[in-house]
């Protein structure tokens, strides 16, 4: 199911992770095939490796952005998945970055986020009275 005017954003806690020192390369992979999965366009990717161990990687999008960050010393890595386009839910889709970790997730929340196109109505912060 398509839903291309949605603006999904959705994130993940991923725990127990038994692959979370994983070469940040391989990671970015497994979050190109997410990308792929989901039906969006790879815009650019950035990886910024941390000493002693760690990265965080970043998937630019035409329709926005994939990151993950991780934390090998607790086993630990985050997934945020921001978009205006999913060919499949998010939770599918990370799959592939799911299995390089070798973790699970303990915590998904999704967040809502107004797209150019959402109705509004009242006042609120950035809202003319």
């Amino acid at each position: 199911m398509r839903r291309d005017t949605a603006m999904i954003h959705a994130v993940f806690d991923v725990t127990e992770c038994k692959h979370s020192d994983t070469p940040a390369e391989q990671i970015m992979s497994a979050m190109r095939a997410t990308a792929e999965l989901l039906g969006c366009t790879i815009r650019t990717q950035v990886i910024e490796p941390f000493q002693p161990h760690g990265a965080t990687c970043v998937l630019i999008l035409a329709e926005s952005h994939i990151t993950v960050s991780t934390w090998p010393e607790h086993r630990l890595a985050h997934i945020d998945v921001f978009t205006c386009r999913a060919a499949i839910d998010p939770t599918q889709a990370i799959k592939p970055v799911i299995e390089v970790l070798g973790g699970q997730i303990t915590h998904a929340q999704k967040v809502t986020r107004f797209s150019p196109t959402t109705k509004r109505s009242g006042t609120g912060p950035g809202r003319a009275s």
